[in-house]
């Protein structure tokens, strides 16, 4: 019997030929994963810039909801924003020898200074003090008179005239200029380490002036600032910088009522606060600080900002203890940035 074997068969899946991959097919297939890798780490590094910059809000002291122009110091801001007299040396109201009379303050404060850049400082100062004693609270006739006594170094005729001043009246615009004129005589002071002694002592005499205004006026914004200034400008290791951190966060705090009346203020502000930070070595928060003012202040009025988070991080705390806030620097006492117009 002869058997004869059937064939076997193949329940195998056909193998099909392989097709090679056409060249332009296996570069664009490349170039769509190069382009995926670059969007992933373009998106981590926009991820990890934007988590580097992000705004921490401020913890600042709680405030009335709503403080006068009087609570914060600046009831006057009105009359301080007034122009002054044009041509004031050729108006015929101008008396010949200055009067304490507060109708002719203005005039007489802008013959003053234009008497000084004449070059007659003894009839420009006469007439810029006229101004002062006529309207003693009008804070921008006490400062143009104090800056112009700085200015051409005559800190104890300014000392004397703002502390009689002061004591005389008792007010708090009064007193402010009479802690201002202890900031300005620093200035007369040798420069460190020699004059640290002499630098000291004027600081601690208008901070103790201030002191006394604060606990009355606890929401006055030009008291806190300029007190807060003082206390920044001590060496770290002075332990200075708790106090002026606590003055200059109600400065900011404070700021939101007075950018009403001049937008200049709130930048230093900011800028200051932010310094406290900066000069105890804690830049991330310093950083943080001055993004806060970034959002708080006009586009116009943020290049102050911008100039200190342009500081690199590395340098900052020795930038801040030496040329920014160290104590040989001569600290800005014009206020006339409370109530200028931006």
């Amino acid at each position: 019997m002869s058997s004869t074997s059937s064939p076997r068969t193949d329940t195998s899946l056909p193998v099909l030929p392989k097709k090679s991959v056409p060249k332009h097919k296996s570069r664009k297939r490349w170039l769509i994963g190069a382009c995926a890798g670059v969007l992933i780490i373009i998106g981590a590094v926009v991820a990890y810039v934007l988590l580097g910059t992000q705004v921490t809000p401020l913890k600042l002291p709680m405030l009335p909801a709503n403080l006068s122009d009087d609570q914060i110091g600046l009831a006057q801001w009105q009359e301080y924003q007034l122009p002054l007299p044009a041509h004031p040396l050729s108006n015929p109201s101008l008396p010949a020898r200055p009067q304490v009379t507060p109708g002719l303050a203005s005039l007489e404060d802008a013959a003053g200074q234009a008497f000084i850049k004449q070059g007659d400082l003894t009839r420009g100062l006469a007439y810029l003090k006229a101004a002062a004693l006529a309207v003693p609270d009008n804070l921008r006739y006490s400062n143009d008179y104090r800056l112009a006594l700085r200015d051409h170094q005559l800190y104890q005729d300014e000392l004397a005239f703002f502390m009689a001043l002061a004591r005389k009246l008792q007010t708090p615009n009064t007193t402010i200029q009479y802690a201002l004129a202890y900031v300005d005589l620093m200035r007369s002071c040798p420069k460190p380490p020699d004059g640290l002694v002499c630098q000291a002592q004027d600081s601690y005499s208008s901070i103790g002036i201030l002191n006394g205004l604060l606990e009355k006026n606890p929401y006055n914004i030009v008291a806190r600032y300029v007190r807060g200034l003082n206390h920044i400008y001590w060496p770290t290791q002075m332990r200075h910088l708790p106090n002026a951190q606590e003055d200059l966060q109600y400065a900011v705090a404070l700021s939101r009522f007075q950018m009403k009346i001049s937008p200049g203020f709130a930048p230093q502000a900011y800028i200051a606060l932010g310094d406290v930070f900066g000069k105890a070595g804690d830049i991330k928060v310093a950083r943080n600080v001055w993004l806060n003012g970034l959002n708080a202040v006009s586009t116009r009025e943020q290049t102050p900002l911008q100039q200190r988070l342009a500081i690199p991080q590395d340098q900052l705390t020795s930038m801040e203890n030496q040329q920014l806030r160290g104590l040989g620097v001569y600290v800005n006492t014009d206020l006339s940035l409370f109530w200028m117009k931006g």
